[in-house]
């Protein structure tokens, strides 16, 4: 049985609506009348049929018959709605597109960057196009850990972000027992990711070039760009996720490679690949001197790299022209530079 209140519902909700949507629900079931009947039929006042018919003509929903009295008749569904959708959605793209340029004014300037920065989004779907977003505009590396579901909405993103790039990073620690194959595969094509995958784990997060942070909950997702939450994530993430997953890809290193990255670790990583292989490691370290926090750049080439066994110790070797430099990474005490940013170059 036909539910003509939910036909209205429908009708209503793409912008067919009120005495429109009555209308022309009259129409689709009595065939073809002439507007005083259409009225009797829809419950519509006499002297608003007309504009209502004429609102239906000009949405292409309706045609009419010359002569006296006219004769209205609907379209076929299939034609006019479908037409009509792509109009209305069109319509509504463009004005969105208006309102995005207009508010992107207004939201540049009433932020406040100096003030704290923990948004916490309950709409999971607008959480992941940030997300996005953050992939897209990564200027040098970052991380992930996520379950394979997640990775299977971020596939396409990743891809088109690293498939013809040569100078982004992204290392990847897939989570969870469950796995989505395809999603896997399209991101072990990508030559500059480094993959990983870990049975257990629940703290899904996101950073990229130290700069953004965010964390996937199960309704919800939070996005941060404080330094303490960054240093906190980068932690759970490194000696939680990444040291202990098994790896499934790794990023391979070649002459004439060049690596820019703001994180520690995973230039440690692909440094230690480089020097196995035998190649020289050309590198530009840009940070802080340990102690005075006075801006410092080095350059040289990496003669070793070290790490403790407990790991609490990770330090870079470079050789410069007059002396050598110890490298360590965020919160570095007992190396010479805290690193912010290091470019490797293979030679």
């Amino acid at each position: 049985m036909i539910d003509i209140g939910r036909l209205f519902e429908l009708l209503e909700s793409i912008g067919i609506r009120g005495y429109e949507a009555k209308a022309y629900l009259a129409l689709v079931e009595i065939g073809e009348a002439p507007a005083l009947v259409i009225a009797s039929k829809a419950g519509i006042p006499q002297p608003r049929v007309y504009e209502v018919l004429d609102s239906l003509l000009k949405k292409g929903l309706v045609e009419v018959k010359i002569g006296r009295p006219r004769t209205y008749r609907a379209l076929p569904p299939n034609i006019a709605l479908s037409f009509y959708a792509r109009k209305y959605v069109d319509n509504i793209h463009s004005r969105a597109m208006r309102l995005i340029t207009e508010l992107s004014k207004l939201y540049s300037s009433s932020i406040r960057e100096h003030e704290p920065l923990i948004w916490i989004n309950y709409s999971f779907d607008s959480g992941l196009e940030r997300a996005k977003r953050l992939i897209a505009n990564m200027k040098y590396d970052g991380f992930l850990s996520i379950n394979s579901h997640v990775l299977d909405r971020l596939q396409a993103t990743i891809s088109e972000k690293l498939k013809n790039n040569t100078r982004s990073v992204l290392a990847i620690t897939v989570i969870g027992k469950e796995t989505k194959e395809k999603a896997l595969e399209r991101i072990k094509a990508l030559s500059r990711v480094e993959l990983r995958r870990l049975p257990t784990g629940v703290v899904q997060m996101l950073e990229t070039d130290l700069s953004d942070v965010m964390v996937f909950g199960e309704n919800y997702t939070m996005h941060s760009r404080e330094r303490e939450l960054i240093l906190i994530i980068n932690e759970v993430y490194y000696f939680g996720y990444w040291r202990l997953a098994e790896p499934v890809k790794s990023i391979q290193v070649n002459r004439g490679d060049k690596f820019i990255t703001a994180h520690h670790w995973l230039a440690m990583d692909l440094a230690l690949r480089a020097l196995k292989e035998g190649f020289n490691i050309k590198t530009r370290v840009r940070g802080y001197q340990v102690g005075s926090r006075r801006p410092v750049v080095i350059e040289g080439y990496i003669k070793k790299v070290v790490k403790v066994p407990e790991d609490h110790v990770r330090t870079i070797i470079v050789e410069t022209p007059s002396r050598e430099v110890k490298i360590g990474g965020l919160g570095a005490s007992l190396e010479d530079v805290e690193a912010r940013l290091i470019e490797l170059q293979i030679e």
